[in-house]
């Protein structure tokens, strides 16, 4: 039909113990160019599987697949499963059809259903992959932790949110003593080794509702919310402690 795109072909798994019944829905999907499978464990692995065609009512892991249930889960963390249409059977289904429906109806919701669930991936990747991105905007190369950017929004935040009852703000900058003679002498490969174990220590020695964050260079910063000043010196002290390699102060 002239100015109508057409689908590109699914990949989708007959599941059926009826011969005769697969035969005739797998002729009828091939024909659109789709890559038909009539045992789940000649799907080869991974596989981007689109479809999964029945008329079983119970339910596919505990009976197609059982040597590959990845086929009924998440698809390596692709984030969405396969789509399922039953034919003439109860069960949990995208889309149900009758059990005399016509090859015309079933290749249509194929169709369909196949581009949905592609639309749902691209729109699943496209979050993970700004997700990444967010993550790797705050984050600092070397050490692993938060860096510059994403301290300035957490102080934001925190200081925003700060001065309820109980709780005090503590900020803390932590640098490393002599480190330019570290980097001097050894060269800068053992530098970077340096803080990323100091990165390390640091992080393993606060609680979870404390902040760490790399500033730049030997310099690290913490976020506090302690109830007192007393409490304050104690974790920061057991901070500068934990240090294994030079002596934050």
């Amino acid at each position: 039909i002239g100015g109508m795109s057409i689908p590109p072909a699914a990949e989708i798994l007959i599941h059926t113990h009826r011969q005769a019944t697969a035969r005739r829905w797998a002729a009828a999907l091939r024909d659109r160019g789709s890559r038909i499978w009539l045992d789940a464990d000649e799907v080869p692995q991974p596989s981007r599987l689109e479809l999964i065609v029945t008329d079983q009512s119970t339910p596919l892991g505990a009976q197609a697949g059982a040597s590959q249930p990845w086929l009924f889960g998440d698809m390596h963390g692709q984030g969405v499963k396969p789509g399922v249409i039953r034919v003439g059977a109860e069960g949990v289904a995208d889309v149900r059809l009758p059990a005399d429906v016509t090859e015309r109806d079933m290749q249509l919701a194929c169709r369909l259903l196949a581009e949905a669930v592609r639309l749902h991936r691209k729109d699943h990747t496209l979050a993970r992959s700004q997700k990444r991105l967010v993550e790797q905007a705050m984050t600092d190369p070397l050490t692993r932790l938060p860096n510059r950017r994403a301290w300035d929004r957490a102080l934001q935040e925190q200081w925003s949110s700060a001065g309820g009852p109980g709780a005090r703000l503590c900020l803390a900058i932590l640098d490393l003593d002599l480190f330019k003679r570290v980097n001097d002498q050894y060269g800068h490969a053992v530098g970077d080794d340096v803080l990323r174990a100091t990165g390390k220590a640091i992080s393993d020695s606060l609680r979870e509702s404390d902040f760490v964050a790399r500033l730049g260079g030997d310099e690290f910063g913490l976020l506090l919310s302690v109830p007192n000043a007393a409490m304050a010196g104690a974790v920061v002290d057991r901070v500068r402690r934990s240090v294994p390699s030079g002596s934050p102060r």
